[in-house]
């Protein structure tokens, strides 16, 4: 293996390992960009906290507005759709998550071309280490995405009992909506949200509400939540009571949820076992066939010795 190969690999694995340690902090740093579809409020005076000014993302967003007003099609469909899912919505997000893509693809893009002053096959290289550089944003954005829509599973169940409690009571769909977005601002944040923009799109926007429950599910990408709004949509079409085919959602979502941690709790052994084989069987191993291995040692000693006098 030449010089070239030996650096390129050890360039890839600095820039992996680094990604993976700078992660939990990238993930705090990106968080405190995240839009919100309708900040939620203290009061009518006070909105949320806005995003801090960074010339990083300033730069980061010229250089991704530039880039899509010459190339539209940088946005495609799966890096929209991982946008909308991790609750970046705005175009000023997608410009800033193209030009973080640029950045990173054209950093590789300069690192080769300046290896390649001592080897123009370094320039080669760096073709494919900048497409990978363009996809390792994917990654971040699909963990985060998906991150949000585990916690959407963990607040629906909590929705969907107060719905019934509310269409039990006699409240309409969108009163009783309205009302729990209203009374889950702390412990369901993010279904809040949800269901503020629902109210939104509705009285504000002049949404059916079939069409804005159906763009509430698709846009967090859920498939519990697009569930449940395709039981509203059919109840409120017929005009019947809500409140039974929404026990029967969550009577499933919540098996749903139990099945899937008692899946979780029997790949615990298996992930076990190389725990066990590494850290825990050595430890094990050291006190029982240390004393018999010096003894051994020492009995073949002596007879090793005069054989080799022999």
């Amino acid at each position: 293996m030449n010089n070239t190969m030996v650096a390129l690999l050890t360039f890839c694995v600095c820039l992996a390992a680094g990604l993976l340690f700078l992660r939990p902090v990238m993930g705090i740093y990106v968080d405190s960009y995240a839009v919100r579809v309708r900040p939620r409020k203290e009061n009518d005076e006070s909105a949320a906290e806005k995003p801090k000014d960074s010339i990083l993302l300033t730069l980061a967003r010229t250089l991704g507005e530039l880039l899509l007003s010459v190339m539209p099609a940088l946005a495609d469909k799966r890096s929209v759709e991982l946008l909308t899912q991790a609750n970046y919505r705005t175009p000023q997000h997608l410009a800033i998550y193209i030009g973080i893509r640029a950045m990173v693809s054209g950093s590789v893009l300069f690192l080769g071309l300046m290896m390649a002053a001592s080897n123009p096959i370094n320039l080669i290289l760096s073709i494919p280490a900048a497409v990978l550089g363009w996809l390792i944003p994917n990654f971040f954005l699909s963990g985060r995405a998906k991150k949000r829509q585990t916690q959407i599973t963990r607040e629906l169940p909590i929705i969907i009992d107060l719905m019934i409690v509310c269409a039990q009571a006699g409240l309409g769909m969108l009163q009783g909506i309205d009302k729990i977005s209203k009374e889950v601002e702390s412990s369901c944040p993010i279904l809040s949200v949800e269901l503020k923009q629902l109210i939104n799109d509705v009285k504000i926007f002049a949404k059916s509400v079939p069409f804005a429950l159906r763009e509430m599910g698709e846009r967090c990408g859920v498939d519990e939540l697009i569930n449940m709004a395709a039981a509203l949509i059919a109840a409120e079409a017929k005009g019947a009571d809500i409140s039974y085919p929404l026990q029967q959602q969550a009577e499933a979502l919540r098996d749903r949820l139990k099945r899937k941690k008692e899946e979780e709790a029997g790949k615990v052994p298996v992930k076990m076992v190389p725990v066990i084989m590494i850290f825990i069987m050595p430890l094990i191993l050291a006190p029982m066939l240390g004393p018999a291995v010096v003894t051994i040692v020492t009995a073949i000693g002596p007879i090793m010795q005069s054989s080799s006098m022999r």
